[in-house]
């Protein structure tokens, strides 16, 4: 009998315990039949796609002015550079000319933008355009802090950072128009970040805020997601995840290896920020299309740095190719992670499901000097056929319909293949929710554990069997146990109802780890439970699924450490069909 008559015959079961209100299921573990628990208020989304735009700080640094910036603005404007996406121009650093005594208001460098930067925003407003702008966390910008026997390079900067000016830096900012605000630590401390949203939530209009903890902070892990401590997502719509990037393949794929570290942080309308693009800045044909399809795949902000002014018609195509766009512009907006089967250290596949059910974009990225033969399995991605197999760069069909399991293309070195795949994905039916495939997870482990009865049932394609999932000592049948942050996206097809978790930390948590829970659809938020604890009562989750296309599940640590936070979904339950 297969896994999925199984399920129909077990949902039979659990909806007569349910409506029965009994605890247990016939083979003495736990089901989920407690009141909903209604959790904490929700949140909406601020923005649901990462942005795209231009930054002036990898051509210009400072040497940059007001011209420059709206010269600029005329060419993303008529070079079909903003009818692609590109809709941001920011000014980083080098702008301000200090901080009013009198209003304590900061103000431009009158010798550079003469005209002050509220005319500057207006003027790309005019063009279709929105305006960003840089400031600091710190007392000063990062161009003013001396750096060993170097003196600061913008002088004008010292004195002029937002710490502790926050709010009415904020208010500064909406009064000019600014639209995106990049947020440098600099030296600062990380409680500018949060009081700057704070700042930007109380003038009431919206402000892109991206902020960047490793500007002048040598002190932050290399990986600054790995404990858990910064929890970003509370308070940035993007985050900078690593030092400086530089013109180089080696550091377009020491970021690539950072940001796979971090894809179970990036929750909706959250983004991690692999910095700014080096396309047209000195790499190789092969390594500028590496580099924009490994950012689009792992949903990064898209800011160009180069000088748009002057690039090169193959630059210009690069940037604005809409098949690599479209997966960074994908509305189900997740990150690209690693299909590990069928990788190796220098050849690496990449994925990430497209909204279309039964789509996928896969890069095929070549680390080494020689090109190589790299090879999707379709099984690996719970993917069934036939498959289209499309090359996203060119537009070119490679194949209407294969059958055979896999497809295989040519990388060259240091460059990348990317494809759409248009297949059939799993759909998530009437039955346990623990004994059913994903299309997409990421955790901070690498494994999600799954247990399910009966113990003859397959497993989902990547979870590793669990002996037990135990919460607060109850013991249940079913369940799926995760180190946070975890997240797992399933496939509804519009044809689901409902959704029944019991959720809790497991008894390998040993009452000390300390996380939230939240259920997405569609990337609207359904339930948040806010922070539960070792001395938390379990707590039932249900919520409607009507209409929805995807299911995302979602375990965060709480800003404390991520160390014993091991959460379980406990009888998680779908209720589909007719």
């Amino acid at each position: 009998m297969t896994s999925r008559v199984f399920g129909l015959i077990r949902v039979v079961l659990v909806l007569g315990l349910l409506a029965s209100c009994g605890g247990n299921g016939s083979d003495g573990g736990a089901v989920s039949s407690g009141s909903p628990d209604p959790g904490i208020a929700k949140t909406a989304v601020r923005y649901a796609l990462p942005p795209m735009g231009w930054n002036s700080w990898n051509t210009f640094a400072c040497n940059v002015n007001e011209n420059v910036i709206k010269s600029v603005a005329d060419t993303i404007a008529a070079s079909g550079m903003a009818a692609a996406g590109y809709q941001y121009v920011t000014q980083d650093d080098c702008w301000v000319g200090g901080r009013d005594p009198a209003t304590g208001q900061l103000f431009a460098n009158p010798s550079t933008f003469p005209s002050g930067i509220k005319a500057l925003a207006d003027y790309v407003h005019s063009k279709g355009l929105k305006f960003g702008l840089y400031t600091s966390g710190g007392t000063n910008t990062c161009a003013a802090l001396a750096h060993g026997t170097r003196p600061p390079t913008y002088p004008k900067g010292v004195g002029a950072g937002s710490l502790g000016h926050e709010s009415v830096d904020a208010a500064t900012f909406a009064s000019w128009g600014v639209d995106y605000i990049k947020l440098d630590y600099c030296g600062g401390n990380l409680s500018a970040f949060p009081a700057m949203r704070a700042g930007i939530a109380a003038t009431g209009r919206p402000m892109y805020l991206s902020i960047n903890p490793y500007s002048a902070n040598q002190t932050l892990p290399t990986n600054f997601a790995s404990d858990g401590t910064l929890y970003v997502p509370a308070y940035a719509d993007t985050s900078r995840i690593s030092q400086d990037i530089t013109n180089t393949f080696a550091s377009v794929t020491s970021i690539i290896d950072i940001s796979a570290q971090d894809a179970s942080w990036a929750i909706p309308g959250y983004f991690n920020d692999m910095d700014m693009l080096e396309v047209g800045r000195g790499m190789t044909p092969d390594q500028d299309t590496a580099h924009f399809a490994m950012w689009a795949m792992m949903s990064s902000p898209l800011n160009a740095g180069n000088d748009v002014r002057s690039q090169s018609a193959s630059t210009l195509a690069l940037l604005t190719n809409a098949g690599a766009i479209s997966v960074s512009q994908d509305a189900l907006a997740l990150q690209a992670v690693p299909d590990a089967a069928d990788s190796s250290a220098t050849l690496q596949v990449w994925t990430k499901p497209l909204q279309a059910s039964g789509t996928r974009a896969v890069a095929m990225l070549n680390r080494g000097s020689a090109a190589a033969t790299a090879t999707v399995n379709f099984a690996n991605l719970a993917l069934s056929g036939p498959v289209q197999v499309t090359n996203l760069v060119t537009g070119e069909v490679l194949s209407p319909a294969l059958s055979t399991g896999s497809f295989s293309a040519s990388v060259p070195a240091t460059g990348v293949v990317l494809l759409k795949l248009a297949g059939t994905d799993p759909l998530a039916f009437k039955a346990p929710l623990a004994l059913q495939n994903w299309i997409w997870a990421s955790t901070q482990s690498g494994k999600i554990a799954a247990k399910v009865w009966p113990s003859q049932d397959a497993l989902p394609v990547g979870a590793t069997a669990a002996a037990s999932v135990i919460v607060n000592g109850t013991s249940y049948r079913d369940g799926l146990a995760v180190n946070a942050p975890a997240q797992m996206v399933y496939r509804l097809g519009g044809n689901c109802s409902t959704f029944q978790s019991d959720i809790g930390l497991d008894a390998a948590a040993k009452g000390v780890g300390t996380v939230d829970f939240q259920v997405w659809a569609d990337n609207v938020m359904l339930y948040d439970s806010g922070v539960i604890t070792g001395s938390s009562p379990t707590k039932t989750v249900r919520v409607s699924l009507n209409g929805y296309q995807t299911l995302r599940l979602v375990v965060t640590g709480a800003q404390d450490g991520v160390a014993n936070d091991v959460a379980d979904w406990a009888d998680p339950t779908l209720v589909c069909g007719s």
